[in-house]
């Protein structure tokens, strides 16, 4: 990132297949440490060549990134249409992270109950253990989708600084 100046942007390619960097035509770096970023020195243009990538190959990420790096967010994230809802801060993933959180939280609430309410009859170990798992793992999951949102905040108000808007990542 030494060459990128301050108002020029970083364009980093990933094929979203295999996970693998390749520039923005799609092709696979030889040498994943060898990998290269495009330059541009508007927001705009950084846009355009990156929706530019992405509709010409569908399986294509294309991440936006200002003078600062890999130090914060992309500013933008591109994906073919087809491909949006493989990015973590999709809507409908968030929803789904939340509904499974919930569905959790009812099941493993329950379950706990049963463990108190029934502790000198039966043996409560194995619901007990299942219940307080599932509260955890649903506190996680609404954590993360927390950790989500904070990050779009400031995603979209590092966006705004540099006259890019507040759209959201295509």
């Amino acid at each position: 990132m030494q060459i990128v100046a301050p108002g020029q942007f970083a364009l980093f390619a990933k094929d979203l297949d295999s996970g693998l960097p390749c520039d923005t035509d799609g092709r696979p770096f030889i040498d994943p440490a060898a990998a290269t970023c495009g330059i541009c020195d508007s927001l705009v243009e950084a846009r355009t060549v990156a929706e530019r990538a992405v509709a010409a190959v569908a399986s294509l990420r294309v991440d936006v990134f200002d003078a600062a790096g890999r130090a914060n967010p992309p500013l933008l994230t591109v994906l073919h249409p087809s491909r949006a809802h493989d990015v973590e801060t999709h809507p409908r993933v968030l929803r789904k992270r939340q509904r499974i959180a919930w569905a959790l939280i009812a099941v493993g609430i329950p379950l706990i109950v049963f463990a108190i309410v029934e502790r000198k009859h039966r043996d409560i170990i194995l619901p007990a253990f299942l219940g307080l798992n599932m509260l955890i793992a649903a506190g996680r999951l609404l954590w993360f989708n927390l950790g989500v949102r904070e990050t779009e905040r400031i995603r979209h108000e590092r966006l705004r600084q540099h006259g890019g808007g507040g759209g959201a990542a295509s």
